[in-house]
């Protein structure tokens, strides 16, 4: 009983000495901001080193002794004291333990690692690590022979990390809004007259959290960045900006970040991928995608989607012929590509939807036109039925089936008293989107 009263006793005085803590870091805090507001002490940079440090121990204190990448173990060990509560969540689709304290949140991995650190209560409005950054700035920028440069380097340095760790940490838990702030603020760190400095990783990474998060002006600013400082992620960067034009409107300069990233890095699939879609969407310069998709299918022989891509070309043409030859190659590269196979069929049919658009427009008293237009209308529905019973059967894809169910209970409707297999067909596909709620 006596050695339960005295554990009792020492979380007490634990959870005292947290409250303490706190109101001693703010009053550091405090003290160290009335020197900076003296004219004299002000012009010294070490007292604005302190008013730096003086934030970085608040921060330090509600994060702890801990480190991304420490065990669970030694996270218990080293904080001093259990959590408050623990539970099991699932982020982005992954397990992780969450355990509670008073001030912070730790995240764990399956493998019982630490990934996530939050502060949960912050002692202040005041970004912590924003205002440690800008007073070891103004530091810098006071220390006229350089006696502290080597100082302060080291602690900007620190304070980078620190800022990337909570920018990683926010966008491991899905809050991209928060991480793309704390790595846009990192960069400050790096770029100033001290480090001397490009973070060219934190600024890519930058442009991509605000690319995720739909702020078009920031990302392209930190995008164009990478443009300028050459870490342009062997096309990646362009092919990014390129589609920021492109939902902006200005698809002529889609075209050139596109184009230029291409002159660049003619082997870059991504690049040549979205130029290819990019020419295909505004339907111009046919001749440029065929030697776009020639380029990428040299790049990628086996690749059967790019001899896809070329069918669809073909198609847009008018080219029926060439169309349908890349739809059968592309099955044949890889037996299993569905859509190769459905678009012979889907062109085929859509070529007798043309031909009966034709004779609907026809005189009523051209008979023999009219009779030469069904033979081709009949023609290629006869020619759609096996590549699209082929698709039927590959495919597990919902959607892609009711399509096809749907064309071919058309088709076998058409040619129901020809034959019993046709009438047999026309059940079949009939039932087929009745049970699929398909009427």
């Amino acid at each position: 009983m006596k050695q339960i009263l005295l554990t009792v006793a020492m979380l007490a005085v634990a959870v005292t000495a947290g409250a303490q803590n706190k109101d001693q870091l703010l009053s550091n805090i405090a003290k160290a901001e009335v020197a900076t507001q003296n004219e004299k002490k002000a012009a010294n940079p070490n007292t604005w080193i302190k008013y730096g440090d003086a934030y970085m121990d608040a921060y330090n204190a509600l994060f702890g002794d801990l480190w991304i990448g420490a065990t669970q173990t030694d996270a218990q060990f080293l904080g001093g004291v259990k959590p408050l509560s623990t539970e099991q969540v699932q982020i982005q689709g992954a397990p992780y333990t969450l355990e509670h304290y008073e001030y912070r949140d730790l995240y764990y991995n399956v493998n019982g690692v630490l990934e996530v650190v939050i502060i949960t209560k912050p002692i202040m409005d005041k970004d912590l690590l924003v205002q440690a950054r800008d007073a070891y700035l103004k530091a810098a920028g006071l220390d006229a022979k350089g006696s502290k440069t080597k100082l302060i380097s080291e602690k900007l340095s620190s304070l980078r990390d620190k800022f990337v760790n909570d920018a990683m940490s926010y966008y491991t838990l899905g809050n991209v809004d928060k991480a793309a702030f704390y790595f846009e603020e990192s960069l400050p760190c790096s770029e100033n007259p001290v480090v001397n400095a490009v973070d060219s990783m934190i600024v890519y990474y930058t442009g991509v959290a605000y690319n995720a998060v739909g702020n078009n002006e920031k990302a392209k600013k930190y995008y164009g960045k990478c443009l300028e400082i050459g870490y342009d992620q062997q096309g990646d960067v362009a092919a990014s900006l390129s589609e920021i034009a492109k939902a902006e409107g200005d698809v002529e300069l889609a075209k050139k970040y596109l184009n230029d990233a291409f002159a660049k890095y003619p082997s870059s699939q991504s690049v040549l991928v979205s130029l290819i879609n990019l020419y295909m969407e505004t339907n111009d310069d046919p001749q440029k995608i065929l030697d776009l998709i020639k380029a990428a299918q040299a790049n990628e022989p086996t690749n059967a989607s790019l001899v896809y891509a070329e069918g669809n070309v073909y198609k847009n043409l008018g080219d029926i012929e060439n169309a349908i030859k890349c739809y059968y190659r592309s099955s044949e590269i890889d037996p299993g590509y569905v859509y190769g196979i459905y678009s012979v069929g889907n062109t085929y049919f859509d070529a007798a939807i043309e031909v009966q658009n034709k004779m609907n427009e026809l005189d009523l008293n051209d008979v023999e036109g009219y009779e030469a237009l069904q033979k081709e209308f009949e023609s290629y529905l006869e020619k759609s039925i096996e590549p699209f019973e082929k698709a039927f059967g590959m495919s597990s894809d919902q959607e892609l089936k009711v399509a096809v169910a749907s064309a071919l209970k058309q088709i076998y409707f058409r040619f129901r008293t020809r034959d019993a297999k046709y009438a047999e067909g026309y059940e079949k596909y009939n039932n087929y989107l009745t049970e699929n709620g398909v009427e």
